[in-house]
C-alpha cells in the first residue's frame, strides 16, 4: 500500500482514504473495544442498550476521551507512517463537531492541505450533541471539515430517499436549491461562509450510479434490472447524455469542491442495482471500453475540469452571484483577478431570453 501511495505521488496524485469510525462490526466478544473496557467506547440508550445511530446495531461515541484519541492518533498514523492527504468520515455525523474540529486542526499540524470531509447524516438517529450535520469550520486555522452537500445532489438529479424523485435535469425543477448550491455557502451542508468546504456531487459509491438514475427517471420507473442502454434506445440515451452532461457543469462549475466517482464521465451502469454493495463484478465492475464509446460525454467533463482548473473565478470567486432567470434557467455571475463569467444554465428544452452579460 505504501509503494501504490508512493506512486500515485510520483504522478502528482494525492490520495484520500475512507474512514469508518462510526460503528463496529460487532459488540462485546465481537469487539475489541468491549474486551478492553465493556461498554465505554460506545453510546448506550436510556435502558443500556447499544445505541444504533450507524445502522449497523451499535455507534462509537466519540465524546468519550479514549476513542477520540483513538480517532485521532490512528488518523496521525495513516498521515505520517502511509502519507494520507486526506479522510472521508463516513456517517460524519455520528462525530460529535468539537471531535471534527479537533480532527481537523491535529492532521493540519502535519500538512496544511490536508482534506477531511464527511457525509453530514447518521443512519438512524444518533445520540452524537451536537453531532455534524453540516460543514465544521477549524477554530484557528482557514478550513476545516467539509460537508457532502445532499441538498444540491438531489436538487439536479432527483432524490431517493423518501421516494425516488426526479431533478433539475429531468424537468422538475428546483431552482432555489441550484441559486444556493451554486454559491456553495450559507447552504443546508455549510453554515462556514467558506464555500470549499461544499462537497458537491451527483454520484458516489452509494445507491444508483448518475446513469442508472437518469435512465429510470427517462422510463418513468422508480425500479429496473437489466440492461437499461437497450430499454432506453437511441432517443433515450441522447437525453440522457445532455442530462449528465449538465449535472457536471453544474457540479464542477460551482463555488466548492467537486466529487465525482469513478466512470461517471463515461455512463458507468450498475444495471439499476441500487445498493450493490454485496453485488458480483458484474454489476460492480467498471467497463472501461465505455470511455470510448461515450467520449462525447468523457470530452465534456475534460473540458469542465479544464476550465476550472484555467480560471479561479470557478475555484474561489471573489463574488458569486446565481440568480433564477425563469423557471429552469439559471444566470450564475462570478468574478475573480483573472475574468469575469457569466454562465447560463438551461435546464428546460426551450430557448431564453438574457438582457445582461457581465463577463466572457
Amino acid at each position: 500500500m505504501r509503494a501504490m501511495i508512493a506512486a500515485f505521488h510520483d504522478a502528482g496524485i494525492a490520495v484520500n482514504m475512507d474512514v469508518v469510525y462510526n460503528h463496529t462490526s460487532g459488540t462485546g466478544l465481537g469487539s475489541l473495544y468491549d474486551m478492553t473496557i465493556p461498554y465505554y467506547y460506545y453510546r448506550l440508550d436510556s435502558e443500556g442498550n447499544y445505541s444504533n445511530g450507524s445502522g449497523c446495531g451499535n455507534e462509537t461515541d466519540s465524546s468519550a476521551p479514549m476513542f477520540r484519541q483513538y480517532m485521532i492518533e490512528s488518523l496521525k498514523h495513516w498521515m505520517l507512517d502511509y502519507h494520507i492527504n486526506g479522510f472521508r468520515f463516513d456517517l460524519m455525523a455520528i462525530h460529535e463537531e468539537d471531535v471534527m474540529k479537533e480532527v481537523y486542526d491535529e492532521l493540519y499540524k502535519i500538512d496544511p492541505n490536508v482534506m477531511v470531509y464527511g457525509e453530514p447524516w447518521d443512519g438512524g438517529g444518533t445520540k452524537a450533541n451536537p453531532a455534524t450535520t453540516a460543514a465544521v469550520k477549524s477554530d484557528t486555522n482557514p478550513m476545516g471539515a467539509g460537508a457532502f452537500d445532499d441538498d444540491f445532489r438531489n436538487a439536479i438529479k432527483g432524490g431517493e430517499f423518501g421516494g425516488f424523485q426526479h431533478g433539475h435535469v429531468q424537468g422538475t425543477y428546483k431552482d432555489s436549491a441550484i441559486v444556493a448550491g451554486l454559491q456553495g455557502s450559507n447552504c443546508t451542508r455549510n453554515k462556514t461562509g467558506n464555500s470549499a468546504l461544499s462537497i458537491h456531487y451527483v454520484e458516489c459509491h452509494d445507491n444508483y450510479t448518475l446513469f442508472d438514475k437518469l435512465a429510470m427517471s427517462y422510463l418513468n420507473k422508480t425500479t429496473f434490472a437489466g440492461d437499461l442502454f437497450a430499454e432506453i434506445g437511441a432517443d433515450g440515451l441522447k437525453a440522457v447524455k445532455a442530462q449528465n452532461k449538465l449535472a457536471a457543469a453544474y457540479v464542477f462549475l460551482a463555488q466548492g469542491t467537486p466529487f465525482m466517482n469513478g466512470g461517471q464521465e463515461f455512463l458507468r451502469t450498475k444495471q439499476g442495482d441500487e445498493n450493490s454493495y454485496s453485488s458480483n463484478d458484474t454489476i460492480n465492475a467498471i467497463d472501461l471500453t465505455f470511455a470510448t464509446k461515450y467520449a462525447d460525454v468523457v470530452a465534456t467533463y475534460k473540458g469542465l475540469i479544464a476550465l476550472r482548473k484555467d480560471y479561479s473565478a470557478f475555484r474561489y470567486a471573489k463574488s458569486a452571484e446565481a440568480t433564477t432567470l425563469e423557471e429552469g434557467v439559471t444566470k450564475y455571475d462570478v468574478t475573480a483577478d483573472d475574468g469575469n463569467f457569466t454562465v447560463l444554465f438551461n435546464a428546460t428544452d426551450k430557448s431564453a431570453s438574457v438582457s445582461e452579460v457581465k463577463g466572457k
